[in-house]
C-alpha cells in the first residue's frame, strides 16, 4: 500500500492498518476453506454445502474480534491523518483484490460434492422423504445452502461497490454511446442485483446525471453480468448452457441496451422538435405507480447511493460493512421465496410444455415478465434441463435475469419513457428465443 497517507502516519497506525487486513484475510480464509476444505488433513464434520473443523471457529473468531477491536484503535487516531482520501482508494483495491482471491477459490469446490448429474443437491431429499409440494421449499432450501459461500462474496462485492464505485465511476456515468454502456456494465459486474433491486436505483443514477446507455446498460447488466451469476453458472451448468448464459448476457447488457437507448435518445429528440413544452411520453395507471412505491420503500436501494463521502479507513470499514449486512437483510430472505415461488410454479408445468419452438416462445415471453431473485435462474433451468427441456431452460437462463414486469413498471413510472421499456423488453424476448431455438 503505497499511499502519501500511509507513509506520512504514525507506526501505531500502520501497525493497526496492516492489522486489520490480515484479520480480514484470516476470516476470508476461514469461511473460504468451510466450502472448501484445503488447509487441514482431517474434518470432522463432511457435508454436501461445507466441512468443518474446530480450527475453522478459532480463526473466525479471532479475524472478527481482531477487526472490532483494530477499527476501534483506527478512528481513534484518524484525527490527524493527512491525505486520508488517497489511503480510502488504495484500501478500497485491497479489499477487492482479496474478495477476488477469495472467489477464485470458491470457484475451485468440486463441482462434483455439491452436484450430481447436473443436480443441485437433490439426492438429500428424496433419501429424507420430500417429495411433492414439499419439494420446492426443500429445494430452494438447498440452493441457498449450496450457494451460501457465493452469496456471502456477492454481498461483500456489493456493498463494496456501492460504499466506492459510485466515487471513481462520477465522472463516467454521463458517458453516452456505445463506452457508456461499457462503463455501466463494468459497474454492474459487483452487483449481484435482481432487475427489480437494479431498477430501483434508477432514479438515484438519474439524477447524478447518468446517460441512457450507462443506465440500461447497469440496469440489465447487474443481474445478467455479475461476477457471482458468472461463477455459479459455470460451477453448476453445464458448459454449453453456461457459454449461453454469459454470451447472451453480453449482448442483451452491451449491445442491446445501447441499442434501444440510441433509438429511445432519437425519439425523445422527435418529441421535443414536435412539443418543445414537454417530452413526458405516457403516464401510467394508479395502480401500477403504487406498486412501484412499494417497491421503492421495501429495497430503497437509492438510501445507499445517497451517504455522504467516505473520507477515512475507519469510516471505509464500518460503511462497507453496513452496507453489506442491509443488502443481505433484502436480498437473502429474496432469494429463498422467490426460489420456492418458481420451483412450485416449474413443478405445476402442463404436460404439453416440451422441448420445442411453441414452449421455448412461451418460456420466453412468461420469462420476460416473471419477477425473480439473482441467480434463481441457475436451478431453474437445471430443472428443466433435467426434464429434457433444453430450448426452454436455455430462454429462461436469458430472460428471467434480463428484466421483469415490476422492472418494466419502475423504469416506466420513474424514467417517463414508456416506448423505451417496451422496446427493451421486446428486445431481451427476442435474444431468448433466438438463445432457446439453439438448443432444439
Amino acid at each position: 500500500m503505497n499511499s502519501p497517507a500511509l507513509t506520512t502516519a504514525p507506526p501505531s497506525y500502520r501497525g493497526m492498518l496492516a492489522g486489520f487486513m490480515f484479520c480480514l484475510a484470516l476470516t476470508l480464509l476461514a469461511l473460504v476453506d468451510v466450502r472448501r476444505g484445503f488447509l487441514f488433513v482431517d474434518y470432522p464434520v463432511r457435508t454436501l454445502f461445507y466441512v468443518f473443523a474446530p480450527q475453522h471457529l478459532l480463526m473466525f473468531v479471532a479475524g472478527v474480534a481482531g477487526m472490532y477491536v483494530l477499527h476501534r484503535g483506527l478512528r481513534s487516531r484518524e484525527s490527524h491523518l493527512q491525505q486520508p482520501a488517497d489511503l480510502v482508494r488504495t484500501l478500497t483495491f485491497v479489499i477487492l483484490a482479496l474478495l477476488v482471491i477469495d472467489l477464485f477459490v470458491y470457484r475451485g469446490v468440486p463441482a462434483a460434492r455439491s452436484m450430481t448429474a447436473g443436480r443441485v443437491g437433490l439426492d438429500w431429499m428424496a433419501a429424507f422423504g420430500v417429495t411433492e409440494w414439499w419439494r420446492p421449499v426443500a429445494q430452494a432450501t438447498s440452493y441457498l445452502l449450496n450457494v451460501w459461500h457465493a452469496t456471502m462474496l456477492g454481498l461483500l462485492l456489493s456493498g463494496l461497490a456501492l460504499t466506492m464505485l459510485p466515487v471513481f465511476f462520477t465522472s463516467h456515468i454521463a458517458r453516452s454511446g456505445f463506452t457508456g454502456s461499457l462503463f455501466g456494465a463494468l459497474f454492474a459486474l459487483p452487483q449481484p442485483f435482481c432487475s427489480c433491486c437494479s431498477s430501483v436505483m434508477a432514479p438515484s443514477l438519474v439524477r447524478r446525471g447518468a446517460s441512457t446507455t450507462f443506465l440500461l446498460s447497469f440496469i440489465l447488466g447487474a443481474p445478467m453480468l455479475n461476477i457471482t451469476t458468472i461463477t455459479l453458472a459455470l460451477a453448476l451448468l453445464p458448459l454449453p448452457f453456461a457459454a449461453t448464459r454469459i454470451l447472451a448476457g453480453l449482448v442483451v447488457t452491451v449491445l442491446v441496451t445501447h441499442l434501444v437507448a440510441r433509438l429511445a435518445d432519437r425519439w425523445d429528440r422527435s418529441d421535443v422538435a414536435k412539443n418543445p413544452n414537454t417530452i413526458e411520453l405516457a403516464r401510467l395507471p394508479g395502480w401500477m405507480r403504487w406498486i412501484g412505491d412499494i417497491y421503492l420503500g421495501l429495497f430503497d436501494l437509492d438510501r445507499l447511493l445517497r451517504q455522504g463521502a467516505v473520507k477515512t479507513p475507519s469510516q471505509l470499514f464500518s460503511r462497507w460493512l453496513s452496507v453489506t449486512g442491509r443488502l443481505a437483510l433484502v436480498l437473502v430472505p429474496t432469494l429463498w421465496v422467490w426460489s420456492v415461488i418458481a420451483s412450485a410454479l416449474f413443478q405445476a408445468l402442463p404436460s404439453a410444455f416440451g422441448n420445442n419452438f411453441p414452449s421455448v416462445v412461451l418460456a420466453a415471453f412468461g420469462g420476460t415478465f416473471f419477477m425473480i431473485s439473482t441467480w434463481s435462474e441457475i436451478p431453474m433451468a437445471l430443472e428443466l434441463i433435467n426434464a429434457g427441456y433444453n430450448g426452454p431452460a436455455a430462454a429462461l437462463l436469458v430472460v428471467l435475469p434480463a428484466i421483469s414486469l415490476p422492472c418494466m413498471m419502475l423504469l416506466a413510472g420513474t424514467l417517463r419513457r414508456v416506448r423505451m421499456v417496451a422496446l427493451l423488453s421486446a428486445a431481451v424476448m427476442t435474444v431468448g428465443i433466438v438463445a432457446g431455438t439453439v438448443f432444439l
